[in-house]
């Protein structure tokens, strides 16, 4: 549900980013297409940061409505952001769920049971 709102708002911004840039090029269609291609790499990096932030984030237990946010408006920036303040570790099974958890955690973010 967070995935689909984020990449929602995303593709929303697309959309009004190339309308604004043909609206202004005049006669300069090649310009034009050659903005909108640069908004499509764009476009699709962010939604590829975006997609591994929020899985991440959720492996490790972590908010990812904020995070959704922040990349969505930083892009890159959002990502450096995350990967300074997302909790450290490294990732190991539960062994109840079978899930990702950061192996500091004594409690699966996911199923909630005690982990020895």
């Amino acid at each position: 549900n967070t995935v689909a709102n984020g990449l929602g708002l995303m593709l929303i911004l697309s959309l009004l980013l190339p309308t604004a840039a043909f609206a202004q090029s005049g006669e300069d269609v090649a310009g034009g297409v050659l903005c909108f291609g640069g908004i499509l790499v764009w476009l699709v990096i962010n939604i590829a940061i975006l997609v591994w932030v929020i899985r991440d984030a959720q492996s490790r237990g972590a908010s990812t409505g904020a995070w959704v946010v922040i990349v969505i408006l930083f892009g890159i920036l959002g990502l450096l952001a995350y990967l300074v303040a997302r909790p450290k570790g490294r990732l190991v099974p539960c062994p109840e769920c079978g899930k990702q958890k950061p192996i500091t955690d004594a409690i699966c973010p996911h199923c909630g049971v005690r982990v020895v």
